[in-house]
């Protein structure tokens, strides 16, 4: 981090897993081209209030995220909680990170002090903390998406709060989940998680999806804790079912599901909303 600044992108990295560009025209090429040939559903209809995409960098996971992206064209939404898994391992706390700006290659995001601020002083357990934060998925793997579809001819027209779950525990799940339904309330915000599917039982997947849209919390954390449907950031898929149902959610929709491979997790988007 310099200058108050956090910056994921790390070409070495990138390279060697054959991820999303790291310069400017052909990632916001690579965007663009994703989100035009993205369907939209037509029957996701009300306001969005959430939505669930791949963490991965990887570009195996680009059409499933822009589908879900896609519903955010010509929303009203000028804050986005970013709910990611930590790729540091576990730590104990739900941490914020403490930059003021996100970089990505397509400029920099403001993040949101105010909503970070009310987000702890809502819950103990949530902190200022950069554990967990600036590395090659999550947030920065989401923020090119919102960039182009929220940003404005600038690429700055809305802001973001960057949340690292350093624990997954049911309790700081229903926790998080409660504080950002709260802190959302009369604003104009909208919760992305973003989540790897990495391996599921015969069957498991139609069950996992059934609790999806059914919002059978219970049920999601008893499939995922037994990991008879192994998710990375299955913390953060929770977080942002409890959080859009706080805010009256009542409609969900699994919008498409890749089973995993032998050489890249599974990936899956999700849309939630109340009509």
């Amino acid at each position: 981090m310099r200058d108050g600044l956090a910056s994921p992108f790390f070409p070495m990295s990138l390279a060697e897993r054959a991820v999303y560009p790291t310069q400017p025209a052909p990632l916001r090429q690579q965007i663009e081209d994703l989100l035009r040939r993205a369907p939209r559903a037509d029957d996701v209809q009300g306001t969005l209030l959430g939505l669930i995409v791949p963490d991965s960098n990887r570009l195996s996971g680009g059409a499933v995220a822009a589908e879900a992206y896609k519903l955010l064209e010509g929303e009203d939404v000028d804050t986005v909680v970013l709910v990611e898994p930590s790729h540091e391992g576990a730590f104990g706390r739900l941490a914020v990170c403490r930059a003021d700006a996100y970089r990505t290659p397509l400029g920099d995001v403001p993040v949101n002090d105010a909503f970070r601020n009310e987000l702890c002083d809502e819950d103990d357990d949530i902190f200022l903390d950069d554990r967990g934060h600036y590395h090659t998925e999550g947030a920065g793997v989401q923020l090119p998406f919102l960039q182009h579809v929220l940003g404005g001819e600038d690429g700055a027209g809305f802001s973001v709060v960057p949340i690292a779950m350093g624990e997954e525990s049911p309790d700081l799940c229903r926790e998080l989940g409660a504080a950002i339904g709260e802190v959302m309330y009369s604003k104009r915000a909208i919760v992305v998680a973003s989540a790897d599917l990495l391996d599921a039982e015969d069957g498991a997947l139609g069950r996992f999806v059934e609790a999806l849209e059914g919002f059978e919390v219970s049920e999601l954390m008893h499939l995922m804790a037994s990991e008879t449907v192994r998710v990375e950031g299955m913390g953060a898929v929770l977080v942002a079912v409890i959080a859009a149902q706080h805010r009256g959610a009542n409609r969900a929709r699994v919008l498409r599901i890749e089973e995993p491979a032998a050489d890249r997790p599974g990936a899956f988007a999700c849309a939630l909303w109340r009509d």
